[in-house]
């Protein structure tokens, strides 16, 4: 299996959408202080500057991109033909979808680690590093700041992945790397509007994809952090579970 996820790797790093994609986050934490110039209001700080951006690129940027990372590795991989190949080695099904899953979750935590020291080194190269951390009208310390910030990004990993064993499901069932695409955009799209206009938001992923207030939330009651945990998990294996009995049924042959 480890060479499974190896090959996995190998294929995103020669893959130019992935480069793209990495200037894309750059522009993105960019983007702030641009607004902050234009302004000219230096109301930011290197503390709570990876927060900023934290919320956008966990609601939107990092699912766009794991829809068609997903839809490259399964659908494309399949009307190419590389799948055929690989079932003719000595692996099972079982492990090429779990190859697959683990890469998406590797791959996951470190872009978020890779937005996080973005974050923090345009923050502080450009506002310094401040003296308070200050987040939605609370103060805490650096320390906790730190911790806070840590956490948050590195926990959106796993309702990520959650989403993205949803969009491996998708990307199974069609024929068509642009329909996986399309059908997981549109869905995503759909729960964010659903998402804002009614109140089922605890029972959509995308609900769960900006970890920052449930963190928060833990603090006063550790039962919201532990109901988010449990859902995502429920979800997320209900999809990877759904996913390996159609893969394992799938005709390989086009």
């Amino acid at each position: 299996m480890i060479g499974l996820i190896k090959n996995e790797w190998l294929k995103l790093l020669n893959n130019k959408k992935f480069y793209w994609f990495l200037l894309l986050l750059l522009i993105i934490y960019l983007f702030p202080v641009l607004m902050t110039l234009v302004v000219r209001m230096n109301t930011l700080n290197g503390q709570v500057y990876p927060l900023t951006v934290f919320g956008v690129i966990t609601s939107f940027v990092m699912p766009l991109f794991l829809i068609v990372l997903i839809a490259e590795i399964v659908t494309e991989d399949y009307l190419s033909g590389n799948l055929s190949h690989t079932i003719i080695q000595p692996v099972t099904r079982w492990q090429i979808i779990t190859a697959k899953v683990l890469f998406v979750f590797l791959l996951l935590i470190t872009l978020m680690l890779f937005c996080l020291l973005l974050g923090y080194g345009i923050g502080c190269f450009i506002f310094g590093w401040g003296t308070d951390f200050m987040l939605r009208g609370a103060s805490y310390t650096s320390l906790t700041g730190v911790k806070l910030t840590i956490i948050s990004y590195l926990s959106a990993s796993l309702p990520l992945l959650a989403f993205g064993l949803f969009v491996t499901f998708i990307a199974v069932i069609v024929q068509s790397g642009a329909a996986a695409v399309g059908i997981s955009a549109g869905i995503l799209f759909f729960s964010i509007m659903l998402e804002l206009l009614t109140e089922i938001g605890p029972f959509l992923i995308n609900n769960y994809f900006n970890t920052l207030p449930f963190i928060l939330g833990a603090f006063v009651n550790p039962m919201t952090l532990i109901s988010s945990i449990v859902f995502i998990s429920c979800f997320g294996l209900l999809f990877y579970f759904l996913t390996l009995v159609i893969f394992i049924r799938k005709d390989m042959v086009l």
